[in-house]
């Protein structure tokens, strides 16, 4: 049996005895978990795409068979074979993210966030872009999972008057992210129903001193309501005006919303993808590229961020460009993955059969705009957000960053079933952005159908 972990710390035992030395090393790590994550026997190929994408094939293959004989020597159990191109394991696997999401999809939810103990190879860096973004996207989809089963828990534990439990699944979620919204609402409010009113203001406090470091910002409406409730307890365990608070109680004005329904800062479909943190991006901007996005085509004039939505005639092709995830940046290049998404909605909308939406006017939405909770897969959150800024097409893309070498990775979605149109993805050194930019935006016209003889600006 080759038991693999994953989440929170890694580790590989075979028969019950850890890899040690050479065989617990990042690259042997990261072979391992591919092949026992991807599905049946894994092409060398694929394997070589993945961890030597930017070396000479032979020497790729020549150092993917020296990991394997290390592997195969450190450990003989380990039992790698060899069948044609492909390898595979010899023996049962057992994997804690396959068996995480085999506990989430059967409704032990308990279970599953028990095994959860942190972020998918948070522990494993290989240094190499492809394979970082599909670590990227594995941990994302991890994490979206614990933190729904995370927060039901959390809630039918609350509504059964257990508010122990409740403050314990929050406290999971906030290590998790100390940026979630709703994580924070509800585990001040549950370290209230516990009757613990001190320790509700004092995490009340951290959490505002934390959200003005990170993006400086002030907590949510509802959740300073909250706390002034709370701060105007008497003495007596009775609150100001005797407006008690509790799960489903409304305040005695009607114009305070209910503290059991909080309202989300921004769409989970939107944050996740973008990074809650990659926000202080757009903050960035209007210092570093405010002149190049005023010199933009947005929807409409300054005001209120529905005033950008535009009527999309029948057939045309609008594509919304959303700012990209950065991987691997250093801070001194946190405003490069926002420069990157500029550059290549101008490019785009240079086809005459392509109309980007305005960049100005996609910043102004994701900022103004308040979605209902939905997870990054809902295509119901993606089609609000198309509708609004007039798009039929968005786009999505990661900047990953190894040394001087780029990799940018692009997905073009339709915002109404959710589905990927066309994926494109391109390296290079950083010297070649433009170059890199270029060859981008014309495979993704390509994929829009745009003829290759359409104009694009200098």
């Amino acid at each position: 049996m080759i038991e693999i972990k994953t989440l929170g710390r890694t580790s590989v035992a075979v028969n019950g005895i850890p890899l040690s030395g050479e065989a617990a090393w990042p690259k042997s790590l990261a072979l391992i978990v591919y092949m026992a994550r991807e599905p049946g026997p894994d092409r060398r190929e694929q394997i070589l795409g993945v961890l030597w994408p930017d070396t000479d094939s032979k020497k790729a293959r020549r150092a993917l068979n020296q990991l394997i004989y290390t592997l195969r020597k450190a450990s003989p159990e380990l039992d790698l074979e060899s069948v044609s191109d492909a390898l595979d394991f010899g023996k049962e696997v057992w994997l804690d993210v396959e068996e995480f999401e085999r506990l989430f999809e059967a409704g032990d939810l308990k279970g599953a966030v028990e095994l959860y103990e942190g972020p998918f190879l948070s522990d494993v860096s290989v240094g190499e872009p492809e394979f970082d973004h599909w670590a990227d996207r594995q941990r994302a989809g991890l994490r979206r999972k614990f933190r729904r089963a995370a927060l039901e828990l959390a809630g039918h534990a609350k509504a059964a008057g257990d508010a122990d439990q409740a403050v314990a699944y929050c406290q999971r979620l906030v290590e998790a992210d100390p940026l979630d919204d709703e994580a924070q609402h509800l585990l001040i409010e549950c370290l209230y129903l516990r009757g613990d009113r001190l320790a509700a203001l004092r995490h009340f406090d951290k959490y505002r001193e934390l959200l003005a470091q990170e993006l400086e910002v002030e907590p949510l409406d509802h959740t300073r309501d909250l706390i002034e409730r709370i701060r105007g307890e008497s003495t007596s365990g009775e609150p100001v005006g005797g407006a008690a608070v509790e799960a489903g109680t409304k305040p005695d004005s009607g114009a305070e919303p209910d503290v059991s329904e909080p309202t989300p800062r921004k769409s989970p479909a939107i944050v996740e993808l973008l990074g809650r943190r990659n926000l202080l991006g757009l903050a960035a901007l209007a210092v570093v590229v405010v002149a190049a996005v005023w010199l933009w085509p947005w929807a409409g004039p300054a005001g209120p961020a529905a005033a950008t939505t535009e009527t999309v005639a029948a057939g045309s092709i609008r594509v919304a460009v959303l700012p990209f995830t950065p991987h691997g940046l250093s801070a001194d290049d946190g405003e490069l993955s926002v420069g990157v998404a500029q550059l290549v909605s101008l490019n785009l909308d240079a086809y005459n059969s392509i109309d980007a939406v305005g960049h100005r006017a996609v910043l102004r939405m994701i900022e103004a705009r308040e979605f209902d909770s939905a997870s990054v897969n809902d295509p119901s959150s993606l089609s609000a957000f198309a509708e609004e800024v007039g798009a039929t097409t968005l786009l999505f893309g990661d900047v990953h960053a190894s040394g001087e070498q780029l990799r940018i990775v692009a997905d073009l979605v339709d915002p109404v079933s959710g589905a990927v149109l066309v994926q494109a993805n391109v390296r290079g050194s950083r010297d070649d952005l433009f170059d890199l930019l270029d060859e981008l935006s014309s495979v993704l016209a390509a994929g829009l159908g745009a003829p290759a003889a359409d104009p694009v600006s200098p």
